[in-house]
């Protein structure tokens, strides 16, 4: 499973590697704090819980963080897309028709993953949905401030766009059936531990 979450990593790298990335100060102390918090959070719950409520803890954890950070890339290829877009005007609507196909795969990935996640987080009963809806938004900030540490300036150039282009191409089915792979479910993790 580490390979194929190295891989999708590698994947968002390669599609954003056409990023122009410039270091911006960012509130460490805050970042420490975020990061203790849900530290902090997440070792109290573990020792509580019984074998299989670990499982599924980790599992529904694991899924969120990897949810959180897909939509954060599908949200830096659009914003890629409209700056190409803006500056080439010629390519304009190849660009815009080639992300429209690209996003609806993906979202479709992404809406079945919050789904999952939803269902795991409701058929729970070892922390309240307060404290999980805490935690998710802890993931959700950590992620956005570390993010914000790099200003991104998208390479807006024709060969630069044509590229974005072909990667959207070699990864819309790849990249979806990959991060269905990723994602677990409670019930295929059941499977796999009754085994």
């Amino acid at each position: 499973m580490l390979l194929r979450v190295t891989a999708l990593l590698s994947l968002f790298a390669v599609i954003l590697g056409m990023s122009g990335m410039v270091h911006a100060e960012t509130p460490d102390a805050l970042v420490k704090a975020q990061n203790e918090t849900l530290k902090g959070m997440v070792s109290d719950l573990v020792p509580t819980l019984t074998r299989d409520e670990t499982a599924h803890f980790i599992s529904m954890y694991k899924n969120y963080t990897i949810y959180s950070m897909v939509k954060a890339v599908d949200k830096d290829v659009e914003n890629a897309v409209s700056e190409c877009a803006d500056n080439n005007k010629s390519m304009a609507n190849e660009l815009e028709g080639r992300f429209e196909e690209w996003e609806k795969k993906i979202r479709v990935t992404l809406k079945e993953a919050h789904a999952n996640i939803n269902n795991m987080a409701i058929s729970q009963s070892y922390v309240p949905q307060s404290n999980l809806k805490t935690m998710f938004g802890l993931i959700e900030e950590i992620r956005s401030v570390n993010s914000s540490r790099f200003e991104t300036t998208p390479v807006t150039t024709p060969e630069a766009c044509e590229f974005m282009i072909s990667k959207m191409d070699e990864t819309e089915d790849s990249m979806g059936r990959m991060l269905k792979e990723t994602l677990s479910s409670y019930p295929d993790l059941l499977k796999a531990t009754q085994q």
